[in-house]
């Protein structure tokens, strides 16, 4: 009666996608008929299918949701009584459902010809331990991480870079790639190595078995033996492997010991040539200083880089010396000259591979190691033990660690980072072009309408003019009608000697 009262449980199930409709509904009915029998409830099952759009797990999530009621039902379908049983033994209940329901699909899976199987254990127990389990990512992870992928498939230029993947699915991504790692080193080594503590347990409790076993037929005996002779051939051919492992184990140690040891000693040829011009660059800002302070009676730098009398304080002509720097070209060159470090170092990093190298370096030590053998390691001779000669080998493989992997990575976040101002340009490029072409057609379309403003106006002009001139021709002509019209007057009208 209460309003937060729990009313129904909920298993969520992924369906495997290899099947067909019909077969995961067997599945849903088979594990739903079990759970009934077995707890007396009412289930109700859906199952989902993935969305329509093509990104949804690449078609693959179908699963289910099954309910069920916390009440039993009775025989004439009414539910009863509570039961604590899914509180009290949760996690046991939860423990043989997941078999039950990897049972289930296994079954269907084995019935349909296929291949794929489940299994509803952890890692660990499995008996992989070395292997992680992932997070739950949820859908809004799920819908980042699709929208990320999305946009790693267009063109740089062209991609969204406020779209980052979420801090659990990184997680994930840094857990599967790890556990990649340690499956495939549990493949080389399980597979190689231990197999040979493994197998010959088995051949003995097998041995024993036989032994224990009495009135064996003449054709049991000889079906025994053929066993045992097999399991031996096994065994030899799993020493073998081991043998075959352990000696390409040695002898990439002492290839990939070698190259790096070569490229080790390139690289600081390479380090030290820079640090020589890191010191002749600021040597030449050190001497343009006290070249400066030597004349600053004769004349002194102003700014803009020009000389300046020290007397009448006007612009003089001085000729510079070779040496000659500013704080800014000694910046620039210092730049210059890293960038030039780092490219020669990163170009001989792909040549020799380095990276790849050092890592399968790592693997053969270890495996060396864990069957108990010496490292084959590079060891200074008498003489370069009396020069103190530095000799690179797998011992100084920490030098890797500290002064060449930093710089291989602060190059490519260089490269990465020129990359990105180098395409914000770009897009700052398009963006002034594109105003340059609003400026223009918004000027063009003024000069457009001055000039029809200006047109407009002579032709208004022009028009008052006519009706001007026109005026005039009607005033003139109305002027001679008149004239035309008056009576004449004597011609001694205005003769005062005339008289009548």
């Amino acid at each position: 009666m209460k309003a937060n009262a729990r009313l129904a449980k909920e298993y969520i199930c992924a369906l495997p996608h290899e099947l067909t409709d019909a077969e995961r509904i067997k599945i849903v009915d088979d594990f739903c008929r079990d759970f009934v029998n077995k707890h007396n409830v009412i289930v109700d099952a859906c199952i989902h299918a993935p969305h329509e759009h093509n990104d949804e797990t690449n078609n693959k999530n179908y699963h289910v949701h099954m309910m069920f009621t916390t009440r039993l039902i009775n025989e004439k379908g009414e539910l009863g009584k509570k039961q604590r049983i899914f509180n009290d033994h949760g996690p046991e209940i939860l423990k043989d459902s997941r078999a039950t329901f990897a049972n289930v699909v296994n079954t269907v899976l084995e019935n349909a010809g296929l291949d794929e199987r489940i299994d509803h254990r952890s890692y660990k127990d499995q008996g992989l331990d070395f292997l992680e389990p992932t997070h739950h990512e949820g859908h809004e992870a799920t819908a980042l991480r699709r929208q990320y992928d999305e946009e790693q498939k267009r063109p740089l230029e062209e991609r969204n870079t406020e779209i980052v993947l979420p801090r659990i699915a990184l997680e994930n991504d840094a857990i599967k790639a790890k556990n990649l790692d340690a499956a495939r080193e549990y493949q080389q080594i399980i597979k190689g190595l231990d197999q040979e503590i493994i197998v010959p347990s088995r051949l003995e409790d097998q041995i024993t078995q036989l032994e224990n076993e009495l009135q064996l037929t003449e054709a049991e005996e000889k079906e025994l033996l053929a066993e045992l002779v097999n399991l031996n051939l096994e065994e030899e051919r799993l020493q073998e492997q081991q043998v075959q492992q352990i000696d390409n184990a040695y002898d990439d140690f002492i290839r990939c010991q070698d190259i790096y040891a070569e490229f080790a000693n390139q690289f600081y040829t390479i380090q030290s040539n820079a640090a020589d011009n890191q010191k002749q660059i600021e040597s030449n800002l050190t001497k343009t200083k006290r070249w400066l302070a030597e004349n600053k009676s004769d004349f002194y730098l102003h700014t803009n880089n020009l000389f300046y009398d020290s007397y009448h304080h006007t612009y003089r002509d001085i000729k510079k010396p070779d040496f000659y720097a500013t704080e800014k070209s000694v910046e620039q060159a210092k730049n210059e000259n890293w960038r030039e470090y780092a490219t020669e170092v990163e170009q001989l990093a792909k040549e020799y591979d380095i990276e790849n190298v050092v890592q399968r370096l790592g693997q053969c030590s270890e495996i060396l190691e864990n069957n108990g053998i010496e490292r084959p390691t590079i060891k200074p001779s008498f003489w370069q033990k009396l020069k103190r000669e530095y000799v690179h080998s797998f011992d100084t493989l920490h030098d890797f660690n500290d002064d060449m992997s930093p710089l291989l990575k602060a190059k490519r976040a260089d490269d990465l980072k020129i990359e990105q101002e180098r395409m914000q340009q770009v897009r700052q490029a398009e963006v002034d072009r594109q105003r340059r072409i609003e400026n223009d057609r918004r000027e063009s379309e003024f000069r457009e309408q001055l000039r029809k403003e200006r047109e407009q106006k002579e032709q208004r002009y022009e028009q008052e003019r006519h009706e001007r001139e026109h005026l005039a021709f009607l005033k003139r002509q109305e002027l001679e009608k008149q004239q035309k019209n008056e009576p004449k007057k004597p011609e001694n009208e205005n003769n005062n000697d005339y008289r009548p």
